[in-house]
């Protein structure tokens, strides 16, 4: 077992073509509220919690812009910085005010070895006091497990599970090498906050995962979605390794957005790291690809990335 300076997924940075899309998106089908975080023109943030800032809208070209992780307190800041210092990862600090912007006192940022921007935050802003009210009444499962997790195929899968591990010392809980190649692992009790998949030579965001506390909030969702709210991308079903029950459907900017319920609750100082054996696959049942879905990271699946 690992000793991660990492608390969690604290926030994800999704650039976008159509913003008020987006902000529609995440209030009405997802059912996360808008903050009041002060940020500039043409940007909004959404919470899902008593944090300011968990999905952050900005325009732009469609792109996962940043993920950004939360770390614990002063002296794990310090312990990450010496983590990046020793692996030779250079890093730049954030003015305050763009920190400020992403909910939080102090960011840093890296290139991780995929080539994707990764920020690290200091002291996140929350706000108990305008209390987090969902606008379809639904509650989402944060807390010491982070927003959720995050899936992409890299183009250089062991350098990546390397920054991943051994630099921000996240514990592997799970590994795949029969169909596919994958990383899953985490810095909490959620299963894994990060998914790593061979991406035989792309680099390409898969999903992001957010959890709610009631299967039948998981249904109202789907339902939204076969009325046309949004393309659903992957039917409902059951993962076998966190127990997910969940559906995935495309968001305004093209991204996956996973929907889920009951996800296993991983207790660090028994968990066994395992592979998986036998036949292989990503589901006890379901998960099947929607027959209408023209959705590049779905078409792919998961043994590739696209472009």
């Amino acid at each position: 077992m690992n000793s991660s300076p990492i608390a969690g997924l604290g926030y994800v940075v999704i650039q976008t073509e159509d913003t008020d899309r987006w902000n529609v998106y995440a209030e009405s089908l997802l059912g996360m509220m808008q903050s009041r975080l002060s940020l500039p023109d043409g940007m909004s943030a959404f919470r899902m919690d008593d944090r300011m800032a968990r999905i952050i809208i900005q325009p732009g070209p469609n792109r996962v812009a940043s993920v950004g992780w939360d770390v614990r307190n002063s002296a794990a800041w310090e312990d990450l910085l010496h983590r990046l210092d020793r692996a030779g990862v250079t890093y730049d600090t954030m003015k305050p005010e763009d920190a400020a912007a992403r909910g939080a006192t102090e960011v840093v940022t890296v290139t991780d070895p995929a080539g994707d921007e990764v920020e690290f935050a200091r002291q996140p802003f929350n706000d108990a006091i305008d209390r987090f009210i969902s606008p379809n009444g639904v509650r989402f499962v944060t807390g010491d497990q982070g927003l959720g997790h995050f899936t992409k195929a890299v183009r250089n899968y062991s350098e990546c599970v390397h920054f991943y591990l051994d630099v921000l010392g996240f514990d592997q809980r799970e590994s795949i090498d029969i169909k596919i190649r994958a990383s899953f692992s985490g810095p909490n009790p959620r299963h894994h906050s990060i998914a790593l998949i061979d991406g035989d030579g792309h680099t390409h965001p898969h999903h992001i995962m957010v959890e709610v506390d009631a299967l039948d909030d998981v249904g109202r969702c789907l339902d939204r979605v076969l009325k046309g709210e949004a393309p659903l991308t992957v039917n409902i079903g059951r993962h076998f390794n966190d127990r997910m029950t969940s559906f995935y459907m495309s968001s305004p900017s093209g991204l996956q957005v996973e929907y889920g319920w009951a996800g296993l609750r991983v207790d660090a100082g028994t968990w066994v790291e395992y592979a998986q054996g036998g036949v292989g696959g990503a589901s006890l049942w379901g998960h099947q690809p929607a027959e209408a879905a023209e959705h590049g990271a779905v078409s792919g699946g998961l043994t590739r990335a696209v472009d």
